[in-house]
């Protein structure tokens, strides 16, 4: 929402007065594995400094609610390994989420981190997009329209 022209800026912050407190940025997207479809989501390693603070040594799983398109609220347990190898992952909701959502091996997941002023005392909310993989004959040939969901 970058502009150089002030009154453009007024005119969208009263078109879309939400956007003025939030900033949404792209944590991980992935192409769903089996693993992730029926067991859990794994989430890539280096994308640990977008998630809850994970407390060293005493903590190492923490719940993340999560708020779907229709407004359900889930709650996932993101946690990580207690050695040197952390691997975040996704499990406690999360197969009856994926289930809820009808999700397979293929479908693409974009998992957002949105910080708004107005979200309780972290200010931090996560969002997750969910797109559904087109096949033919079990191949992916492409992929459908996003659906938005809320974390």
């Amino acid at each position: 929402m970058e502009t150089k022209n002030p009154s453009r800026l007024n005119l969208l912050l009263k078109i879309a007065p939400e956007m003025a407190s939030r900033s949404e940025i792209l944590v991980f997207s992935k192409e769903l594995t089996k693993t992730d479809v029926r067991k859990r989501m794994s989430i890539p390693t280096k994308k640990l400094p977008h998630l809850p603070q994970f407390q060293a040594g005493a903590c190492h799983a923490v719940v993340l609610e999560v708020e779907d398109e229709r407004g359900q609220v889930w709650n996932m347990r993101c946690s990580i390994r207690k050695q040197k190898y952390l691997k975040p992952v996704i499990s406690s909701s999360w197969v009856a989420f994926a289930r809820s959502k009808n999700l397979g091996i293929g479908d693409k997941i974009f998992f957002y981190r949105e910080l708004n002023d107005e979200d309780g005392p972290s200010g931090v909310k996560y969002k997750i997009k969910v797109q559904k993989a087109t096949k033919v004959f079990g191949a992916i040939v492409g992929y459908g329209s996003p659906v938005h969901a809320a974390i």
